[in-house]
């Protein structure tokens, strides 16, 4: 077939004279590419360190007087004493004189002493060799000259890292490094790296800006971070698993900074620890510096490394698109302390659009520092929060504020609502400025929201309600921010068993009835809401047709749930109020019946008043008690007693104690024993409640009264104008500790003396002292002259002022004559 090459055999020929001419060709074809290979790495290599050797050439020319030829000569002479590349030789001298060309801000190492003939580090210096771990490099100097040159012929990103690694960062023992640039949300991009594995780089193409890592802290900071080993790495950095962007034992991230701001930063790492010196230190921040210059060179021409511009404030396009805003936009660069702290904000660039709240333009801002421009920033707290976000790339978002700056001696006041994000090494801002119908509509607005209100008006015939945007809300419905709901729409979203009804309203209302109001559920079953309609009907000219509804909605869902609880909780209170009357009736009848009863046959010569008061407030009744019974034996049992708590528990307690002490006195016990049996009795129950009391058992015949306490106050006893309490024997209150120990008194009653027995509630006053209390029945006493003893317990009653606000009173007297 025509254009088809004849098949080859399958076995290839034997040697001829074709193959070995062949050969021979071949050979000199791969000979010629090595030679071109070769000659292109050393042009390339010599345009390196081109700029170094002509420098020096340039210093030998001026140190020695001499032509430049003369003055290379010298260093070629140089170069075979001492053993060493031109090159070499060269980069010594130039360190010996300029050390670094960093940035300014950059402290340098100090140079070796140069040798008087040469310029270089003297006859004997070695040739710069990489360190050992922990010692400082020597000739730093002369390889930042070496590094500068080699990477001013660079044009891409991947070069870059490959020659920075090869001539600054090799000699120091560093076996990895990376170069990342800021974005301008604050995240770094990764642009170049040199020893670190392809799987690695993938993983972080994107460090996003709220991430705690060396490089990120750099960046922010604007200081290095060093990291001396993986165990101080995994303590500073616990969220950060699995392998490390950059593999070695120390590591250490630095910023990259190029005239006064930060555009990245790099990380570097070696294999073994690594403890650097002072001198190291600068080092490699003049390196870093050299970098970063380069990285925007290399970025500038667009190279396939694929950097752009870090500052794109400085393209012409960019500006363009911010100018094309309506809205006031300023680039605020950071200011850093030296600890990397922002101190403070720079104005980079404000867009076409920018008159600030003291009426400057652009040209008035541009390069000012922000403490400066608005000292009532500061005042307000605003300018904290923009450090806030410079500091930790969050953004913020402000509503409407209120601002005050002075201008020409007077006080400007405006409202604006601003927005700041974080911008490169700064922060982007704008705001928008709020006239005095934009403040007050936003206001209304706000009302709104928080009366939960909103307006509508309607025309008759239109399919829709214009509103404002609370009503979607109200109703339930999503708000389009189209400012208008379509009547059926509106209608759906209230309750199936209303909505009869509020056709009903529109009806009387188009009808030319009077306002009407209308209450009415929006909302699935279960979780409804209440909604209150006013609705007014306006007139036409004429004032016969209906030209338009207006009107207002509320929620009043709250209003409604809280009128439920109060009704609630009123029924509540009218149940209580009547069971507590109740209850008060039925204390009060089982008291009366208590004292009543009968108190056994009169004993001649003994005269007997008592008196219970109930507290001055509420009806509760609480469980005081007293008891006067003559028993068969011909003494008589005198008992005042008070239970712990009110109402009905109280007074089943006193019943009980009363009816029980009755019991166990006709037994003729003496009255320590009587308490005895009564608190065995109350502990063996476990009532729920407890008691103290005074028992007596008084002798007419011998005038002796034989008494006994538990936990109560002692009696008093009036002779001859004068009174006192008695001394109180031991004795613990009723139904504490089942074996309690009540110890006996005894008092011999003279003629028209009077024994009184009572309890607290007649010398107990909140806030004050119950001793001063007792006192002051005792001066009551004794300032009572007769010896009517019913007039005796009013006279104590009135001075002590009773009844006692908050607790009863119970006062028992007696007289044998």
């Amino acid at each position: 077939m025509a254009g088809r090459e004849e098949p080859r055999p399958a076995v290839p020929p034997g040697p001829g004279p074709e193959r070995a001419d062949a050969d021979a060709e071949r050979s000199v074809l791969h000979a010629t590419v090595d030679r071109l290979r070769a000659e292109v790495e050393g042009l390339q290599t010599a345009m390196r360190t081109r700029a170094v050797i002509e420098q020096a050439k340039g210093l030998l020319a001026e140190r020695h007087g001499c032509t430049p030829d003369q003055a290379f000569d010298r260093l070629v002479r140089l170069s075979q004493d001492r053993n060493r590349k031109l090159v070499d030789i060269a980069a010594d001298l130039i360190g010996s004189v300029a050390p670094l060309a960093s940035d300014p801000a950059v402290p340098v190492p100090a140079p070796p002493a140069p040798d008087a003939e040469t310029g270089t580090d003297g006859p004997e210096a070695p040739a710069p060799t990489p360190p050992a771990p922990g010692r400082p490099a020597q000739g730093l100097a002369a390889r930042y000259h070496l590094a500068a040159a080699a990477l001013a012929s660079v044009d891409s990103a991947d070069d870059l890292a490959r020659l920075l690694h090869e001539t600054a960062l090799a000699p120091l023992g560093v076996s990895a490094a990376v170069l990342a640039l800021l974005e301008p949300d604050g995240a770094l991009r990764l642009v170049a790296s040199h020893g670190v594995p392809a799987r690695r780089l993938s993983q972080w193409q994107r460090i996003p800006p709220l991430t705690t890592l060396p490089l990120t802290e750099a960046a922010q900071l604007g200081t290095p971070v060093w990291v001396a080993d993986r165990t101080d790495f995994a303590a500073r950095y616990p969220d950060v698993t699995g392998e490390d962007l950059v593999p070695g034992r120390t590591v250490c991230a630095l910023p990259l900074r190029t005239g006064g701001r930060v555009i990245g930063a790099m990380k570097l790492g070696w294999a073994e620890s690594y403890r650097p010196e002072p001198e190291a230190e600068r080092y490699l921040a003049a390196i870093a510096a050299l970098c970063a210059a380069e990285l925007l060179r290399v970025g500038a021409r667009g190279a396939a490394g694929g950097i752009t511009r870090t500052a794109p404030v400085a393209e012409p396009w960019f500006r363009a698109v911010l100018d094309a805003l309506l809205d006031p936009v300023l680039i605020l660069g950071a200011v850093r302390e030296d600890d990397g702290r922002v101190c403070d904000l720079r104005v980079e660039y404000a867009n076409a659009a920018t008159v600030d709240p003291a009426g400057r333009t652009a040209e008035a801002v541009v390069g000012r520092r922000l403490t400066e421009l608005y000292p009532g920033m500061v005042v307000s707290g605003t300018f904290g929060r923009l450090l806030e976000v410079a500091d930790t790339g969050v953004p913020y978002e402000g509503d409407a504020e209120q601002f005050e700056e002075v201008v020409d001696g007077a006080v400007r006041s405006s409202a604006m609502t601003l927005h700041a994000t974080p911008f490169l090494d700064g922060v982007l801002v704008s705001w928008r400025a709020h006239g005095d119908q934009e403040r007050r509509d936003a206001q209304l607005a706000q009302a709104q929201r928080l009366a939960r209100l909103g307006t509508w008006s309607w025309e008759p015939g239109a399919a829709r309600l214009t509103c404002s945007p609370e009503v979607p809300r109200l109703l339930g419905l999503p708000d389009d921010g189209s400012g208008w709901i379509g009547i059926a729409r509106a209608l759906a979203a209230v309750a199936p068993g209303d909505r009869e009804e509020v056709r009903a309203a529109a009806g009387r209302v188009l009808a030319g009835t009077a306002d009407t109001t209308l209450e009415f559920r929006v909302g699935r079953e279960g979780s409804t809401r209440s909604l209150r309609v006013l609705a007014t009907a306006v007139r036409g000219v004429a004032g016969a047709d209906v030209v338009a509804v207006r009107g207002v909605v509320q929620d009043v869902t709250d209003r409604r749930r809280t009128e439920q609880a109060l009704a609630g909780t009123r029924n509540r209170l009218a149940e209580q109020r009547r069971r507590t009357e109740t209850e008060h009736r039925a204390v009060v009848a089982l008291q009366r019946a208590l004292m009543d009863a009968p108190a056994g046959p009169p004993v001649p010569g003994l005269h007997t008043a008592a008196r219970y008061l109930p507290a001055g407030r509420g009806n509760k009744v609480g469980g005081d008690w007293w008891d006067v019974l003559a028993l068969p034996d011909g003494a008589v049992l005198v008992v005042v007693g008070d239970v712990s708590g009110h109402g009905l528990r109280a007074a089943a307690g006193m019943a009980n104690l009363r009816h029980a002490l009755r019991g166990l006195a006709h037994t003729g016990a003496p009255p320590e024993e009587l308490l005895g049996r009564l608190n065995r009795m109350l502990c063996h129950e476990r009532g729920d409640y407890i008691a103290t009391a005074v028992c007596g058992r008084l002798d007419p015949a011998t005038r002796t009264l034989a008494w006994a306490r538990a936990g109560h106050l002692p009696p008093v006893v009036t002779r001859g104008g004068s009174a006192r309490l008695l001394e109180m024997p031991e004795g613990m209150l009723l139904g504490a500790v089942p074996r309690a120990v009540y110890r006996p008194a005894e008092i011999r009653l003279d003629p028209d003396d009077t024994l009184l027995l009572y309890t607290d509630g007649l010398v107990e006053r909140r806030g004050d002292d119950l001793g001063r209390g007792v006192h002051r029945l005792v001066d009551a006493l004794r300032d009572y002259r007769a010896t009517d003893i019913e007039g005796c317990l009013d006279h104590v009653l009135r001075r002590l002022g009773a009844p006692n606000p908050l607790d009863d009173t119970c006062l028992v007297g007696l007289r044998l004559g």
